[in-house]
């Protein structure tokens, strides 16, 4: 398995949107699958945010992503944030999830950030498994959310 920047493989950004929209579309109201690919187009970054990522198997095949973002949660002033992680179910428990939070981990501290934030509704545990540390639940667009903080 590989860690690439989307913008190597541009050619993915159509099953990144639609990975990102059918997991999470729920919590952004009125958006379209064609906005969010759009807005995954906009994160084919290197030196600043936002920058997705994909996990490739040997075959170059997508097997996972995550992202980089300035602003995940409307109204909260901390930044940036580790998005959008996600690994299909035929893939999880395999580190590919572990493997891109230190590739987007990486990226911000070598974009000259010292603290990164997230947000899950699923799986606290990988992130406090990878040193993230929890410091609030709260609602978030009627979802049960725990927000989370690591220091780079």
């Amino acid at each position: 398995m590989r860690i690439a920047p989307l913008v190597e493989r541009p050619d993915l950004a159509d099953q990144v949107a639609a990975w990102g929209f059918a997991e999470w579309g729920h919590l952004n109201p009125g958006e379209t699958l064609a906005r969010r690919v759009i807005r995954i187009q906009g994160k084919m970054n290197l030196d600043r945010v936002p920058v997705a990522f994909v996990a490739l198997d040997e075959a170059g095949g997508i097997v996972g992503t995550a992202s980089l973002i300035f602003d995940d949660l409307e109204g909260d002033p901390r930044n940036p944030w580790l998005a959008s992680v996600y690994v299909p179910p035929e893939h999880r428990k395999k580190g590919i999830a572990s493997a891109l939070v230190r590739a987007v981990e990486d990226t911000a501290r070598r974009l000259g950030y010292s603290r990164l934030y997230l947000f899950t509704s699923t799986v606290p545990d990988l992130y406090a498994g990878l040193g993230w540390r929890p410091l609030e639940r709260r609602d978030y667009r009627g979802e049960n959310i725990q927000v989370m903080d690591r220091t780079l």
